[in-house]
């Protein structure tokens, strides 16, 4: 059996960022840390998904965000698992909703720059 990268890479970025969140989450031993980097991941994860929505197939992405969150919910030990979910889904709902009324830009924008 052959590995090619080209066709399975979206499982591949999918395990390393389920290793990543994993590893994050772990480290970071204060649940106030915990809370703050779940949602920064969720802007951050509400970006990647409005950028490729409709430029790109999106299901690979979505799976990469997915894998990072289950990496990160098996992590976190030290703040309830229940509200990194709640923040994470708030978060990457409110970064979403700020993208699509143009609050928050995309650099490759025509209008960005004004």
């Amino acid at each position: 059996m052959e590995f090619k990268f080209e066709e399975q890479w979206a499982e591949v970025l999918t395990i390393l960022f389920l290793a990543l969140g994993f590893v994050i989450a772990v480290l970071l031993q204060s649940a106030l840390f915990t809370f703050l980097s779940v949602i920064i991941a969720g802007f951050l994860g509400a970006r990647v998904y409005y950028m490729k929505r409709f430029s790109e197939p999106i299901f690979p992405f979505v799976l990469i965000i997915i894998g990072f969150l289950v990496g990160y919910l098996l992590g976190s030990f030290w703040a309830s698992r229940l509200w990194v979910l709640v923040f994470f889904a708030l978060s990457f709902a409110l970064s979403y909703y700020l993208h699509l009324k143009g609050i928050f830009a995309i650099f490759k924008r025509e209008d960005f720059i004004k």
